[in-house]
Formats: C-alpha cells, structure tokens, sequence
C-alpha cells in the first residue's frame, strides 16, 4: 500500500506541473512567438490606411482621365485610401468637394484646380482644418491659400517651346511667306495653364516680325468649343497659316474645322499634351506637332502627400519635364511616352 500512495504522490505531482506551465506558441496563451503585423506601405497604422482625397477639373478632358488612371494605380501600390473627385468644370462643385473632403476628415488633399484664385477658398478651408494640401498641374496665387508642395509642368516654358515649334513648321511650309498669319486658342480663363501657356506663346510669337496674331479665341480646353471657335477664325481670315493650341483636344477641334472647310493641307497645326489620338495624326502629318506633358503627376502629387505625412522633407516645387513632339519622332513617342 505504501508502494502505491507514493506512486499516486508522484503521478498527482507530474500532473499539476503540467498544468501551471505557459501556453504554447501559437496557442491563445498570452506568450506568441509570431511576428507582428506590419503597418500598411501608406503610413497608416495596421487598423487604419491614410486617406488622400484628389479633385480634377473634369473627366471630361483626356488628361484628366490618364491623370486618374495614375492616381488609382498609384494609390494601390502605396496602399492608401484614395476618393476622387471630378469637378465637372465647375469651380463652385471642386470648392464643395473639398468641404465634403473636410468633413470627411481625410489626412490631406491633392487638387487639380480649375482656377487659380476660384479655388482659394476651399483651400483655406482646408488650412483651417489643419489638412495639408497639394497642387498638381495647375498652380494658386492666392497667399491666403497655403499649399505645401505644387508638382507640374512649367507651362510657360511648355508655351515658348510650342511656339518654337510651330514657328520651324510654319518656315517650313511658308518660307518665302512676308506674313504668317496665325491664331491661338486659349484654355479655360483663370486657369494657371491657359494664363503660363499663353503667355509663352506670346514671348516667342510677339517677338518674330513675320507672325501677326489674327485671333486669340477661348477654346475652353474642349475640341467642340474650339472647333467653333476654329470655324469662326477661318470664316473670318480667308488667309491664315496655321494653329496653336493651348492642348491637343483644342487643336484636333480646329483640325475638325479646316478638314470640314477643305483648308487642314494649308495650315500648321500645333498642340500641348501628347495624348495618342493626336500624336497619331502627327505621325500621318495631318497635325504638325505637340509638346508633351505627363499625365502620371497626378500620381507623383499622392506620392508627396505620403512622404508628407510620413514626416519626409518634400520640395515645395517639383518640375515635372516636357517633350517636344513631331513627325520625326512621333513613332516612339506612341510607343513610349504618349498616353
């Protein structure tokens, strides 16, 4: 009997050590041995993204669509939330979307204004809220609008550069010509593209004795509009000699008009932008060249938010470079960069 209760002793003794041990790893002990889980790539904590909110003058502008394609695809590769937002041409739509933006209390803002001084009170609304905010493309004025960092194309050097190109085409095809009449169409007014651009123009066009500027007409950015406006210029100038275009969807639209008027062979055409539809007819010679910026800022502008917000030192101004376009290498630019 003795033999046995000390034997029971021992089992019972084995049992409780057992029993008071840590539990394993793995288990829903307290103790684990597994890595923690990591934070999203965005800067946001593992529970919570970072949201960037984004508003774009209009979808209806074939940058504006390739912008939003860099903006989703951007976004996904840094894993943040990102609401996008067209404006619908509307400057009192984008001031209301930046509000919804505010109450939504989103982590920061990245526009595309449609005006440079329209804007600003949706900015300083922003600023009030302590949300940071980022320009793309177009630029503000206003002092009262804070802006931590804008990232675009130098439109004014983008308008000298265009002009330079229209001036080779148009000596070109008119070299014993003592006048080159010639007419521009201008972008959305107040826009800070329409005002650098043109004012590019301008700076190179001006200073050439043979150009005289028959027309300067607001196309809106749009190729319906302009294509009016292109009608109304060649109904009224029975000699003209070419185009230029404050961006491509402009120039197609004046290109429209002098087909429909049998004149599209006696005019030198030149656009902004690189979109392909006209990269294209530039190839075939129907157009005679672009200056191309890249739609893929809009993506650049969400990567500064993140490294913003992520305490990283950004540069106030991020100077986005352009390429000149023409038939010559119009072929690889279709291949390569013309979206």
């Amino acid at each position: 009997m003795k033999n046995g209760f000390t034997t029971m002793l021992i089992l019972l003794l084995v049992f409780l050590t057992a029993c008071s041990g840590s539990a394993p790893s793995g288990s829903n002990g307290s103790a684990t041995n597994q890595p923690p889980t990591p934070a999203p790539q965005g800067g946001g904590t593992a529970d919570k993204k970072l949201v960037i909110g984004t508003s774009v003058p209009s979808l209806e502008f074939t940058f504006f669509v390739a912008a939003q394609k860099s903006w989703q695809e951007t976004a996904k590769e840094l894993g943040v939330e990102a609401p996008f937002y067209n404006a619908e041409n509307n400057q009192a739509k984008q001031n209301r979307d930046v509000e919804d933006m505010i109450v939504k209390k989103v982590n920061a803002i990245v526009l595309i204004p449609i005006t440079t001084e329209g804007v600003t009170p949706a900015i300083k609304a922003a600023n009030e809220a302590g949300i940071p905010v980022f320009t793309v493309d177009r630029s503000v004025t206003s002092k009262d609008a804070k802006v931590v960092a804008h990232i675009g194309t130098n439109h004014e050097d983008m308008g000298e550069n265009a002009a330079k190109l229209f001036l080779k085409g148009l000596e070109e095809k008119y070299p014993n010509e003592p006048v080159w009449n010639v007419a521009e169409l201008q972008g959305t007014p107040g826009s800070s593209a329409a005002i650098e651009r043109g004012k590019g123009i301008h700076n190179i066009l001006e200073n050439n004795p043979k150009v005289k500027i028959v027309a300067s007409l607001n196309g809106e950015f749009q190729s319906t509009t302009a294509m009016r406006a292109a009608e109304n210029i060649l109904t009224a100038n029975k000699t003209l000699h070419g185009f230029i275009a404050h961006n491509d969807m402009m120039i197609e639209g004046a290109w429209q008009a002098a087909k429909a008027a049998n004149r599209d062979t006696q005019l030198i055409m030149v656009g902004m932008d690189g979109q392909k539809s006209t990269v294209e007819k530039i190839k075939s010679g129907e157009i005679y060249g672009s200056a191309l910026q890249y739609p893929s800022m809009l993506g650049d502008g969400l990567k500064t938010a993140v490294k913003h917000l992520n305490q990283e030192k950004v540069e106030e101004q991020v100077w986005v470079p352009t390429d000149l376009i023409d038939q010559a290498n119009a072929d690889d630019m279709l291949k390569t960069k013309a979206w």
